[in-house]
């Protein structure tokens, strides 16, 4: 093994006292004048840390992360929710309602962490988790509803089969979600990059009925499919929707045609389309 980072030992040390808080302080002195918390790499290692000290018991990891949400810190609740995301089934009930909690946070560095805890929950414990993701949907909070584009993205990389029908009708749902948080983290993020990576030939199916849907915000994000590069390996379907859409009565469909077809050109500089 290599030399072990100046923090570890004493985040060891913390941990074996049992005092959380000092543990945290010790990773917070990690932080970086541009940052709120540690980089990445120090926060996954602490958290790998954490559920080794622990023997990977998810009973004695659970209640580990309920005491760092306790704590509140930023660095402590991004690094519970992927605890709480390991030991979900210790006690799912709470564990949904604290993960919801800290999907719904001011911070975005806490809400892109447990984004990711989302979709491991989601696809380590599918059928349990499914059916809260889908109440997530009529969520007041655009965070939250946010959080179950990013799950369905993260799970669909699983390439279950049991799962794409399920994932697309999760993210058909969010399709006429109008606020922004939303649909940038929609159409080219959770399908444009994530479900046509996986489920193609299911996707595409599914866009023939969308690019119908009565929604401008249904069609923009299908439209926007498109600009992801995944969304380049599909030339011919590209260029059949976009060319139904181009003409659009929406001019913020329009925009969203336009913007597809300049990232696809990019790609493809001998496109003409």
């Amino acid at each position: 093994m290599g030399q072990k980072s100046d923090w570890e030992q004493p985040f060891l040390n913390a941990l074996q006292s049992e005092n959380a808080s000092k543990s945290v302080a010790i990773l917070n002195a990690k932080k970086s004048p541009h940052r709120n918390t540690p980089n990445t790499a120090i926060k996954s290692r602490a958290v790998e840390m954490i559920k080794a000290f622990h023997n990977f018991d998810k009973r004695s990891i659970w209640d580990f992360a309920s005491r760092y949400v306790k704590i509140g810190n930023t660095t402590a609740l991004e690094i519970s929710a992927h605890l709480i995301a390991f030991s979900y089934l210790v006690q799912p009930v709470e564990a949904t309602e604290l993960i919801r909690q800290l999907a719904d946070n001011e911070d975005w560095e806490v809400r892109e962490w447990t984004a990711g805890a989302c979709g491991r929950i989601l696809a380590e414990n599918f059928d349990e988790f499914y059916p809260k993701l889908k109440i997530w949907l009529h969520e007041d909070s655009f965070k939250i509803r946010r959080a179950v584009a990013v799950a369905a993205k993260i799970a669909a990389k699983t390439k279950k089969e049991t799962y794409a029908e399920p994932l697309l009708d999760l993210v058909e749902k969010l399709l006429t979600d109008g606020h922004p948080y939303v649909k940038n983290n929609l159409g080219p993020y959770a399908i444009g990059d994530g479900l046509l990576r996986y489920y193609p030939d299911k996707v595409l199916d599914r866009i023939d009925k969308w690019v119908n849907m009565e929604s401008e915000h249904a069609r923009w994000n299908v439209a926007k499919i498109f600009s992801a590069a995944e969304g380049a390996k599909h030339l011919e379907k590209a260029i059949e929707i976009l060319h139904c859409l181009e003409n659009d009565e929406s001019h913020v469909v329009k925009r969203a045609v336009k913007s597809a077809k300049n990232q696809l050109k990019k790609r493809v500089p001998e496109l003409v389309i």
